[in-house]
């Protein structure tokens, strides 16, 4: 009896496979987890992460000096902005005319880039309420250095009057060109300051000084 049964089990068919006809496609269901066992820890990585190496640009090359020679790839601290135009300097002049006495002034005093607006108002300011003279046109003078520019013109022009403080100086006025020769007069001067500056930065190279 044994046997045959035996024998049934072995010649017995397997079932056939059920055909999905739907169309739908069945998700693969997980094998059932086992209650009261847990997942082995998973064990960390012993492989050491490089940093990516950077490109070379004006923007990345502190950041690769810095792994460098300080070791660390913590960026630098910012850099502030510089503008090269805040350090400009001007020595202006204010001309001004005096019809009743037939004579011309000049206004001279020194400014930056930032101040010029408020420098140039605050002086017209002065004459602004003044009937016996009239203002004219400003003039800017972009130096090097604008006080060695104002010793020169206050050395050059010994020809006019200056006041005590010597900022302002007067002229007779001889036609409607005064200002514009004036003002030729002033830019020969600013010239003259910038080549001799410039000579001297060249004497200091060539002298190591």
């Amino acid at each position: 009896m044994e046997k045959e049964d035996q024998q049934y089990n072995i010649s017995k068919p397997s079932e056939a496979p059920v055909l999905n006809i739907s169309g739908k496609v069945e998700p693969k269901r997980n094998p059932p987890r086992s209650r009261g066992k847990k997942q082995p820890a998973a064990v960390p990585s012993t492989i050491s992460v490089v940093p990516e190496q950077p490109k070379i640009n004006p923007t990345t090359f502190p950041y690769i000096m810095g792994r460098v020679l300080l070791k660390t790839n913590d960026p630098p601290a910012a850099v502030p902005k510089v503008n090269p135009s805040d350090f400009r300097q001007f020595l202006c002049v204010l001309p001004l005319e005096k019809p009743a006495c037939r004579k011309r002034a000049y206004h001279l005093f020194i400014s930056n880039q930032n101040e010029l607006e408020n420098d140039s108002q605050n002086v017209r300011k002065i004459y602004e309420n003044r009937k016996d003279i009239k203002i004219g046109e400003q003039i800017h003078l972009d130096a090097l250095c604008a006080r060695s520019l104002y010793h020169r013109v206050q050395n050059k022009l010994t020809d006019v009057q200056w006041n005590k403080q010597r900022n302002i100086f007067e002229t007779e006025k001889i036609g409607e060109r005064d200002v514009w020769n004036m003002s030729q007069k002033l830019y020969q001067f600013e010239n003259e300051e910038r080549e001799k500056l410039i000579n001297f930065a060249k004497f200091l190279v060539a002298t190591n000084s």
